[in-house]
């Protein structure tokens, strides 16, 4: 099962790079009825910026692009559920902690959880609160306030869809590696659900091609849980 996220008009300069490689392997998915699962952000408009497509506009992308995704399953998701403070590390151990937490007690956020509660999870995913405090007392404001969050846009819901991978080999490609990828990492690893990269398919902004982010580096948008708006490219059309 191929997983396939953000790829879309809104970012394709970012992944202009990978096109051929993209339409190979979706080809090959295609050929041996491999399943797919497209996942896309839809537009959110940030201070008149478009931050994503609608279904239409990513189909005929597509199209045009001569990718193979006729048979895909087309899914929209929103981003920017889980606070940036919670990708490395082990603040990234809590957050699949506290994802796992939310997704077994039906909750929404981390805002959501008691705070004896949120301090077992944080205990128990560190073995250290108190280290956990004193080193990251800002990302410990961030998850009594919501920073971590389950998306309130998935079609089909985030449960439902990730019960329909287990037992699946699933194979994850694109997405921003230090933002919607990561997010989507982790939800699958909150999830249980094992995976493996396909790194030649996954992308970055050019402030973290080394693998490294910028310490000004702006939050994602699309929750009422993240901060503010990522750079994003233009789309880049070429012919088939």
């Amino acid at each position: 099962m191929l997983l396939c996220i953000d790829f879309q008009p809104a970012y394709a300069e970012a992944f202009g790079h990978a096109m051929e490689s993209l339409r190979d392997r979706l080809q090959t998915a295609a050929s041996k009825r491999e399943k797919v699962h497209f996942i896309y952000n839809e537009v959110f408009s940030l201070e008149g910026e478009e931050l994503g497509d609608p279904l239409e506009r990513v189909l005929e992308w597509g199209s045009s692009q001569c990718l193979a995704i006729n048979d895909a399953v087309m899914l929209r998701k929103n981003f920017g559920w889980i606070s940036h403070l919670f990708r490395t590390g082990y603040e990234r151990n809590v957050a699949v902690s506290i994802l796992g937490y939310l997704m077994k007690e039906g909750l929404s956020s981390s805002a959501d959880i008691p705070a004896p509660e949120l301090e077992r999870i944080v205990a128990t995913s560190h073995s250290d609160f108190e280290g956990f405090w004193d080193c990251s007392a800002e990302a410990w404001e961030e998850i009594r306030t919501g920073a971590v969050a389950m998306p309130w846009l998935f079609d089909g819901g985030v449960l439902p869809w990730l019960e329909s991978l287990r037992g699946e080999d699933v194979e994850v490609c694109g997405g921003f590696r230090h933002r919607c990828l990561d997010e989507m990492c982790m939800m699958l690893e909150a999830g249980g659900i094992p995976y493996r990269l396909n790194e030649p398919l996954i992308y970055s902004l050019p402030i973290e091609d080394f693998g490294e982010t910028s310490p000004d580096a702006p939050d994602s948008p699309g929750s009422p849980h993240a901060g503010t708006h990522e750079t994003l490219m233009l789309p880049g059309l070429v012919p088939c």
